[in-house]
């Protein structure tokens, strides 16, 4: 309730004034009356009421003596004058003192009541206005970008922290991005040099007029000002890259949609948050901007076979192909990022991949030694230790690569062997000279040529000699000649006769004849 105190020389007018309204239900109580100036002013100071009522003729000190004084008192009174006709020239010297309004005798109800309304409205504002001041000095201008970001302003308050701040709200654009900091050595000497960083942000955007920062979660929290990403990703790339020089660690920024009502400064922080909490999948390049990530969300039903591709990751080690590991482990990588699981979930699967691999390899006698060196405590260690997937991959990459490098040292003709070892096994396919260039890493023209070196003849020569010998095998044990073609890898019988006579100087059916006799 609002304490009132009605001043007035009329005992009549006093209780009619009581009467006409419904203090109460307004929001004000009557706390007080006065019969004269002198006993008005002790109760106004007595009682400290929110509005008074006072009739400019009354004795003891007049109305507008009364006003003088309270003003030069410093006293918060509304006030709210009482006159007649007659005394209209006093009631605007009583309005140039500052009061609130003035009635004209008798006092109409209704009119009444509208003062009073307005004279709430403004008490109300008022009060709202010191608790912003008293906020505005506990706050200071970071704890209002925080909660501009967080949302949970009123407009009124908006607009009185724009004007005290001179934000210049509004702006054409806002997009809010988050700056992350890591160190594997110690995260907490990151934390202890947050406010280091930050002023690096903070003179970045001062020197392109762009933003505010704070700091929420030891994260630096940029409220872009007309300046957005992607349409500024160069200025953003480089003020990241100076934040790594600066920092020693690897940073990463999330950064959500750009909007253009400070309503949505919200959602678009609150995005920038999500996507932080996806940075070990999506931190990549070290920038996650929510519009690149529909890509993401698209290609979630990518398939990755891990039994197929490991077998194909142990040929490119033994091979030294490092083209195709490097293509393996993208793929991989390119199927771990569209999972949807969870950070723990993909190291534990990479991992997983990458043991199976190594244990794939030690069913090779000849390769244990060196493969157990890369199953130790301390490299899986580091692996799971890893900040984002990418570097997960490339540490991978990197063990995967040195493995095959020494595996390749262990036998220096071992290169020649694992050719002539992999046509022995697949002979019977269609292997081609893509394929098996492909499947040791090297382009098919670098390739054939490296063949020809190495065996003295080119591919498709040899490949049809392995064929042949297979051949008189298998016609040895008894094998028709349309079933040989098959079991070496023809097509069409009149051409496997053609080339078994070429190199053997018989036709299959007469080399048949011949082994009988």
């Amino acid at each position: 309730m609002l304490k009132t105190i009605l001043i007035d020389d009329e005992p009549i007018i006093l209780e009619g004034l009581q009467k006409i309204i419904d203090w109460e239900s307004l929001g004000f109580e009557v706390v007080a009356t006065a019969q004269d100036g002198i006993e008005g002013l002790e109760k106004i100071k007595k009682f400290k009421p929110e509005v008074a009522l006072i009739d400019i003729r009354i004795p003891g000190i007049d109305g507008l003596t009364l006003i003088n004084k309270l003003k030069e008192e410093k006293v918060n009174t509304k006030i709210i004058i009482i006159s007649g006709y007659s005394e209209f020239e006093y009631a605007k010297e009583a309005i140039e003192l500052g009061v609130e309004s003035y009635l004209l005798k008798p006092v109409d109800p209704y009119l009444l009541q509208q003062k009073l309304e307005k004279v709430k409205q403004k008490i109300s504002q008022e009060i709202e206005l010191q608790k912003m001041m008293h906020t505005t000095q506990e706050l200071g201008l970071e704890k209002v970008i925080e909660k501009l970001l967080l949302g949970t302003f009123e407009a009124n308050e908006i607009d009185y922290f724009n004007g005290f701040y001179k934000l210049s709200l509004p702006w054409k654009k806002y997009q809010v991005a988050i700056v992350t900091f890591y160190n594997k050595g110690n995260q907490k000497f990151m934390e202890d040099r947050i406010f280091r960083f930050k002023s690096e942000v903070d003179g970045f955007l001062k020197r392109n007029k762009c933003g505010y920062t704070t700091v929420v979660n030891n994260h630096i929290c940029i409220l872009f000002k007309d300046f957005w990403y992607p349409f500024n990703s160069k200025s953003i790339n480089i003020l990241k890259e100076n934040l790594m020089r600066i920092a020693g660690s690897q940073v990463i920024i999330s950064i959500g949609s750009e909007v253009n009502d400070y309503n949505l400064i919200k959602k678009s922080f609150e995005e920038a948050n999500r996507l932080l909490e996806n940075r070990f999948l999506l931190g990549y390049k070290g920038i996650i901007y929510i519009g690149e990530c529909k890509e993401y969300e698209k290609n979630r039903e990518n398939k990755f076979n891990d039994k197929e591709y490991i077998e194909k990751l142990v040929m490119a080690i033994v091979l030294n192909g490092f083209d195709s590991i490097n293509q393996i482990l993208e793929k991989k990588t390119e199927n771990l990022l569209y999972s949807d699981m969870s950070e723990e979930d993909v190291k534990i699967n990479f991992l997983n991949f990458y043991i199976e691999t190594l244990y794939k390899l030690l069913q090779d006698n000849l390769y244990k030694p060196v493969v157990e060196k890369y199953l130790c405590r301390e490299i899986l260690k580091n692996l799971y230790m890893q900040q984002t997937l990418t570097e997960l991959k490339s540490l991978i990459k990197f063990y995967f690569v040195s493995l095959a490098d020494e595996i390749s040292k262990i036998d220096p003709k071992s290169f020649k062997r694992k050719i002539a070892e992999f046509i022995e096994k697949n002979y019977f396919a269609d292997i081609k000279l893509e394929i098996i260039a492909n499947a040791f890493g090297y382009n098919s023209s670098y390739f054939s040529k490296l063949f020809k070196k190495i065996f003295g003849e080119n591919f498709t020569i040899y490949l049809d000699k392995v064929r042949i010998e297979k051949a008189k095998a298998f016609l040895k044990e008894g094998y028709k000649v349309c079933e040989t073609c098959k079991k070496v890898g023809f097509d069409d019988v009149d051409y496997f006769c053609s080339k078994f006579k070429k190199y053997v100087g018989l036709s299959p059916k007469e080399y048949k004849e011949q082994i009988k006799k």
